[in-house]
């Protein structure tokens, strides 16, 4: 791993301020004065930009820029190895996926947005934290009741993905008895719904945003057709207290988490069709260790984590064997790749077993549907009065 000079971390520092001054610039309403973040990287730019571009001369040229891949303006002292410079920071006018993934998952999560950056920027670190607070508090109390804590994880992570729109009345019913986490904690995650505005959800990804009429999603290269008429697009009705989670949870938790939970209820429908064979369909066992366990009737266990990462050389980087003490043992491990991700990259599973150079042969890399097949094929040598 290379490892980056002083100067070379403060030019990347730079880049970070073109992600998070372009956020800032874009979610204001009143856009001049610029924000300072987007002032000091853009001047930092236009004294080390490829000179074979010329600096624009507007701000709608620089936005114009911003589109274009970062690989074919920025200097590549300013590019962090996290970011794909094949992208650019924005797509159609709004902040792109590629820098959406960055600040939410790189930024956020080492603490790196800046003290003088917006309140509004501030808040996305600051929802993070409290997010990451009470899986804390949840992993402390699972040392000492790890029934009541595993409980209060699943209640809590399956609510916030299922419930992107809720109300304080629906947290409160859902969140009262629980021990360790609270219905404000819940609460805070969540953002008051106005009146006089639309709001859209989508059941593949989540909230949608409208922008110059059209309607967007978190990720659209992962799920970019949201027509109006489609049956999986729906308008959600504004009534008094409707509340809509927010974005940086919306990112870090319910959009990942819904092709999870489509998984598990597909598998769920197997125990139930076929309880003789297949025991068990546990969900994110040991505080989400991994995201699925299944016991078969022959004593076998499988471990499951689900992926929906669109870049097979991004998640190759990150993927490490299952961990399998105590509980969480097991005898196959797979990572399942959610099927949009395979759609949207037909070759993904082939790059990712070369790419992942942590990960041995032992463990399986299989999409969703591969998945349920397999599971069905152990099933039918059961029947046959085979073993698998």
């Amino acid at each position: 791993m290379v490892t980056k000079n002083k100067t070379e971390q403060n030019k990347t520092e730079l880049f970070d301020y073109l992600v998070i001054g372009s956020k800032e610039y874009l979610d204001r309403d009143k856009k001049y004065p610029y924000p300072d973040l987007l002032c000091h990287g853009m001047n930092a730019l236009a004294l080390e930009m490829k000179k074979s571009i010329p600096f624009p001369k507007t701000m709608n040229g620089f936005l114009d820029l911003l589109e274009k891949p970062v690989k074919d303006w920025c200097p590549i002292s300013f590019i962090p190895q996290e970011f794909d410079s094949d992208f650019g920071l924005m797509d159609e006018g709004s902040l792109s996926e590629e820098a959406n993934d960055y600040l939410a998952e790189v930024l956020l999560k080492k603490g790196g947005i800046p003290e003088y950056a917006s309140p509004l920027v501030k808040q996305l670190g600051i929802d993070n934290a409290k997010f990451t607070k009470i899986l804390d508090k949840l992993r402390d109390a699972y040392n000492n009741n790890p029934e009541q804590a595993q409980q209060e994880y699943l209640l809590f992570r399956s609510f916030l993905i299922q419930n992107q729109y809720t109300s304080p009345s629906e947290i409160r019913n859902t969140f009262l008895r629980n021990k360790y986490i609270s219905t404000e904690e819940v609460g805070e995650l969540y953002e008051e719904c106005q009146e006089n505005q639309t709001y859209w959800y989508c059941d593949r990804c989540g909230v949608l945003t409208e922008k110059y009429g059209r309607l967007k999603g978190i990720k659209p290269r992962l799920c970019g057709n949201h027509h109006q008429n489609q049956d999986y697009v729906y308008q959600v009705k504004w009534e008094r207290g409707l509340l809509r989670i927010k974005d940086g949870i919306h990112q870090r938790v319910c959009f990942p988490g819904i092709p999870e939970l489509n998984l598990y209820s597909a598998l769920e429908v197997l125990k139930e069709k076929y309880p003789g064979y297949l025991h068990q369909v546990k969900l994110y066992p040991g505080l989400d260790r991994y995201d699925l366990q299944l016991h078969f009737s022959d004593g076998a266990v499988w471990a499951i984590d689900i992926k929906d990462v669109r870049d097979p050389y991004k998640l190759a980087k990150n993927l490490k064997p299952l961990y399998r003490e105590g509980s969480l043992r097991y005898d196959e491990s797979f990572y399942a790749i959610s099927d949009r991700c395979i759609a949207n990259y037909p070759d993904y599973l082939e790059i990712l077993r070369k790419a992942a150079k942590e990960l041995s042969n032992a463990t399986h890399l299989v999409s969703e549907n591969s998945l349920i097949t397999r599971v069905n094929e152990k099933i039918t040598e059961f029947q046959k009065g085979g073993t698998v």
